[in-house]
């Protein structure tokens, strides 16, 4: 790839501003050459090791015990394919090596065939060229981007992260300490770290530096990290059975966890399940059988003092021979990652915990690393002064409200007290299901009341409810049964399903019976409907049921506001559409299948979106079924305007390394979508030309508190890929952070970067749930509900 020359294109009202950036300039590259050796794990690893810290733990050893005076100076080595040495290593003739590493006290030399902790590993010096500064020169002097470069940008990544990697828990690409650390609850607690990661620029290579923060499940032993899960404090509340919801909620957050028992001391083992009074679960033993606390008391001298509670089962449901250990045998080791999503009612407290002023950040993160030994080996030196970057302020979009009124948001927010909406939808067909016991019919009337009238004041014809009623409970079927009956009678009474929208109230922490609400609505009867949390409606103000208002006109079909500005009415001189598209992936180690979104706009002034979702294999980052559903959107478009003449198409989720990839299977499926319309159509108007940005919504680069609509297109751009990082959003709380926008690319607007900051900044005030403008645009920060995401993959697997 090419860097392509952006235009020079100033609009009206931008102001030049200077800020401090979280990144680093590395003012010394590598001086020496680095080997590569092949270190795949499964052909590496004999027994195979799948977790990564401990390939790490073992290679570590292997340098540092096993064969120092080979590895000398130590190799670093990414924890799954590759291994780099700065002088090669004294190998076999062929270039190969076998070595056998204990990671326990046997001797590796005295040790059997796979005696358990010892460890072949055969080390292979790859075919490749070795890795070269001049590589790195080449990609930051805009010449091109290839495997050579990319290999040597991924040794730099290499080199910053291996002593901190090896030191502390960490994930790859940042790494935690246990100082400062805070409980949560649920069997969890925060740490703090470091991200660490590095760049290109044109004419430099840069390290982004940036705090992070991890949930880690909570150390210690086991009967007290259960009890914290739960919330409770008896030792009694862990005596469950098997079809107890606490105990399958306890068996899913504590399966795969190390652990040490009172009676393997230092051996590490690793929970496969759960089982009920452990201390009466019997087995055989020397012909005849035994429960496992009399073997405690015999083979070990130990008393379980409860034997009526949970236990851990270390070994696979298949196993003949079951190995069950009760909880107070048991001790969690501290550090490890909790990989899964942060449950809803602990979001805040990883929010508060994370939050970091941009002073206090900044002064946490300005840290050198002339104390590696690996960064010394290599010749490399990062200056410990974070890089500043002059850019702008880009003009404000105007938003049209109701009877010409306009409003100018200010800092990224706007108010919209006295402002009637664009397009009120009416609200001619609703019900309320409540689920909140603690909630009573009376309370429930008059807090609708108060929702119909901040519906009203927004300009909204809203009818009374057709009925009220009391949900039966959250299992499934009585969901189902409490939705159907409102349903029914909505139907009863003339009203299309279409016309429908249920209005429900939840408890506090009710995930599952949200995901059933959804269920219900979305996939089963598609009916709209929208959830308000017990706690928000207990102390609802006018603002609040303001906001719900405006999520209501939305889901009904209404034009909240328009958005207005130089680029957008541009854009207007011929129809077009703006979409959004994302593919998401399960967890680490969750074989579910991906799921694929596009988000199309359907109206004029692409301010109302429709979705498409999808379900591919896993963990493939294109999207496969991205010619049919692009074809669907165009079509769909065409049937309310006339067909596009302009399609912008904003793409989540890729990262640098696959732009090439993606950009020629999607832009290839777009373009035959394009192909299939016009002929099945028989469309006679020129087809639409195409612009393809990349948003990186997760980028770590921050600027401090920027006014929004900051932007940035010199001093950190690629060297290679047209690019610009905008702040399009206003802090809330602790330090805001930057998009970075990647324009693979622009036949619309021929890589004018002004025009293309400009629709950027603009597309990020059309959200409609919102009165403040979000970090990236609208199709793409609502490319999918993730509550679909979750049911369409759990019904699916």
């Amino acid at each position: 790839m090419h860097r392509s020359q952006p235009r020079q294109h100033q609009p009206r009202q931008q102001q030049n501003v200077k800020v401090t950036t979280n990144s680093f300039e590395i003012s010394s590259l590598p001086v020496k050459e680095y080997t590569q050796y092949d270190a795949n794990h499964p052909k590496v690893f004999t027994p195979e090791v799948t977790i990564p810290r401990k390939r790490q733990e073992i290679i570590h050893k292997l340098q540092t015990v096993v064969a120092p005076e080979i590895f000398s100076p130590r190799a670093v080595y990414d924890g799954n394919v590759l291994l780099y040495a700065s002088k090669p290593l004294k190998l076999t003739a062929e270039g190969t090596g076998n070595f056998s590493v204990s990671l326990t006290a046997v001797s590796p030399q005295s040790a059997a065939t796979y005696t358990r902790g010892v460890y072949n590993v055969k080390l292979t010096e790859t075919i490749g060229e070795s890795v070269r500064t001049s590589d790195m020169t080449r990609l930051i002097n805009g010449r091109q981007s290839d495997s050579k470069t990319l290999t040597a940008t991924n040794l730099l990544q290499l080199l910053i992260r291996q002593e901190p990697n090896q030191k502390y828990v960490n994930n790859g690409r940042a790494y935690f300490t246990p100082q400062g650390s805070r409980p949560i609850g649920s069997g969890l607690e925060l740490w703090r770290g470091f991200f660490q990661s590095v760049r290109p620029a044109i004419g430099r290579m840069l390290v982004n530096i940036d705090t992070s923060v991890a949930a880690v499940y909570a150390g210690g032993n086991l009967i007290d990290v259960c009890l914290d899960f739960l919330g409770k404090n008896d030792v009694r509340a862990l005596a469950l059975d098997e079809k107890s919801p606490n105990f399958r909620a306890l068996q899913k957050h504590l399966k795969d966890l190390q652990i040490n028992t009172l009676t393997t001391r230092k051996r590490v083992r690793t929970i496969h399940g759960l089982v009920p009074a452990a201390g009466t679960y019997i087995f055989p033993k020397d012909d005849r059988e035994i429960s496992v606390q009399e073997h405690f008391k015999a083979a070990h001298n130990i008393t379980i003092k409860y034997p009526n509670i949970i236990g851990v089962r270390l070994s696979s449901k298949k196993s003949g021979s079951p190995v069950v250990v009760p909880a107070e045998a048991c001790t969690v080791l501290p550090g490890q990652l909790y990989k899964k999503k942060i449950p809803d009612h602990l979001t805040k407290a990883m929010v508060d915990f994370a939050t970091v002023k941009p002073a206090d950040r900044l002064r946490q993160i300005t840290s050198g690393y002339a104390n590696s030994e690996f960064l010394v080996e290599a010749g490399m030196v990062i200056d410990t002064r974070p890089i500043s970057v002059t850019g702008k302020i880009l003009e404000t979009p105007v938003l049209w409200y109701g009877h010409q009124n306009q409003v100018t948001p200010h800092e990224g927010a706007w108010n919209l007290r006295g402002v009637k909406l664009q397009s009120p939808a009416g609200m001619e067909c609703w019900g309320v299901v409540n689920f909140c016991s603690s909630i009573r019919a009376g309370q429930v009337e008059q807090y609708m009341k108060s929702m119909a009238d901040g519906c009203r004041i927004l300009g909204m014809n809203t009818k009374p409810p057709i009925d009220i009623i009391q949900g039966l409970g959250s299992a499934v079927e009585r969901v189902r049964i409490s939705l159907d009956g409102l349903l029914n009678k909505a139907l009863t009474h003339g009203y299309a399903r279409g016309k429908m929208i249920v209005i429900v109230i939840l408890p506090a922490r009710a995930p599952a019976l949200r995901t059933r609400v959804k269920h219900w609505g979305d996939i089963i009867t598609g009916t709209r409907t929208q959830c308000l949390c017990e706690e928000k409606v207990k102390r609802a103000n006018d603002q609040y049921w303001g906001n719900v208002g405006l999520k209501l006109n939305a889901r009904l079909g209404g034009h909240n506001s328009v958005t207005q500005s130089a680029v957008i009415d541009e854009l207007m001189k011929e129809p077009f559409m703006i979409m959004g598209a994302d593919v998401g992936h399960a967890g680490p180690g969750i074989l579910k299948p991906s799921v694929t979104s596009l988000v199309w706009s359907y109206d004029r002034f692409a301010t109302q979106y429709a979705a498409f979702t999808g379900l591919q294999n896993p963990r493939v980052e294109t999207i496969e079924g991205l010619r049919d559903m692009f074809k669907r959107a165009v079509i769909s478009f065409g049937m309310r305007n006339n067909p596009p003449g302009r399609i912008v198409f904003f793409r989540d989720g890729v990262s640098e390394g696959e732009f090439d990839h993606v950009l020629k299977v999607e832009l290839g499926a777009m373009r035959a979508a394009i192909d299939d319309v016009w002929k099945e159509k028989e469309v006679q108007r020129p087809k639409p030309k195409l612009t393809f940005i990349v948003v990186g919504k997760n980028t770590r680069d921050r600027t401090g508190n920027c006014r929004a609509g900051f932007v940035a297109d010199e001093g950190i751009s690629h060297p290679v890929t047209l690019d610009f990082y905008l702040q399009s959003h206003a802090a809330v709380k602790g330090t805001s952070r930057s998009s970075h926008y990647s324009v693979l690319v622009d036949e619309i607007f021929q890589n004018d970067l002004a025009k293309l900051q400009q629709l950027a900044f603009a597309l990020c005030h059309v959200y409609a749930k919102a009165t403040r403008s979000v970090s990236i645009p609208a199709p793409v920060y609502c490319r999918l509900p993730p509550l679909v995401s979750v049911i369409m993959t759990d019904k699916q697997h």
